[in-house]
């Protein structure tokens, strides 16, 4: 693959001014506004000190193992961690609806027509790549701090209790969501709609997990395995806020990544324009 980090550059910062003026990017940023705004709005009406009671531990143990319970809310501000719980579940789907115009408009669009004779398809795509991987780690930065400030305000933190959990959680959600934004790289060159792209995405992680959880009544082995194809595997290392289950989420993820960017690729490089 080769590239120039001039043009690199300039495809990256043309792809997120883009993403901000595009009727995909203002969409998504409206709904992940709103959704945000809808969850900060329920934070003050939330007893998030129940969740540290002796009376929340039959239902924490039935969601989480004893070790990650007590690692979001006996540990750290139950009132943050009910944001990082949010948002890490909700984070596939921003993630696939962000991602899902990385080349399939050039494609169908036949934009690469005008594309190719000044840029190079490798650096068109991965161009195209960390655009889309910029703009969902910027709102995710953003909404974050926003939470932090929230729960100081609203659930009685300390802004030195949870500046350091914000950090942390930035960096867990970033390494959550890149392997999905490559995955949407494989989905936008499959196709030559950013609509059949999200859609695709989107429903091929819906489907995924509905096969998953109708097999784990069958067989929990079989589940697990076919569980693999999506890269949320290493969520629940991500919510232990260990620097070891961190390391260790960043090495799988790095081979989703991988996996699916290298795929996106084989089908970008050989498409017809």
């Amino acid at each position: 693959m080769t590239l120039r980090i001039g043009t690199l550059k300039k495809i990256v910062s043309h792809d997120l001014y883009y993403a901000l003026r595009s009727a995909r990017g203002v969409l998504f940023l409206v709904f992940f506004a709103v959704f945000w705004l809808w969850i900060f709005t329920k934070f003050g009406h939330v007893d998030t000190g129940w969740l540290k009671s002796p009376d929340s531990s039959f239902i924490l143990a039935w969601l989480f193992d004893a070790k990650t319970a007590q690692s979001l809310f006996t540990d750290r501000h139950p009132g943050f961690s009910l944001y990082y719980l949010i948002a890490i579940n909700t984070a596939p789907f921003f993630v696939l609806f962000a991602a899902s115009d990385q080349t399939a408009n050039d494609i169908g669009g036949q934009y690469l027509r005008f594309l190719l004779p000044r840029c190079l398809r490798s650096e068109i795509y991965l161009g195209r790549f960390i655009g889309a991987v910029l703009l969902v780690w910027m709102a995710y930065a953003v909404v974050t701090l926003l939470a932090m400030l929230w729960v100081v305000a609203l659930n009685d933190a300390k802004l030195t209790e949870v500046f350091f959990d914000a950090l942390w959680m930035i960096v867990c959600l970033a390494v959550y969501a890149v392997p999905f934004v490559a995955m949407m790289s494989l989905c936008s060159a499959l196709v030559g709609s950013a609509a059949l792209s999200a859609l695709l995405g989107i429903g091929f992680y819906f489907i995924v997990t509905i096969i998953v959880s109708v097999m784990g009544f069958q067989s929990d082995l079989l589940a697990d395995v076919i569980a693999y194809i999506l890269p949320n595997t290493m969520k629940s290392e991500l919510l232990l806020f260990e620097f070891g289950a961190l390391i260790k989420a960043v090495g799988v993820n790095v081979i989703y990544m991988a996996v699916y960017f290298y795929l996106g690729w084989l089908i970008f490089s050989r498409r017809d324009i």
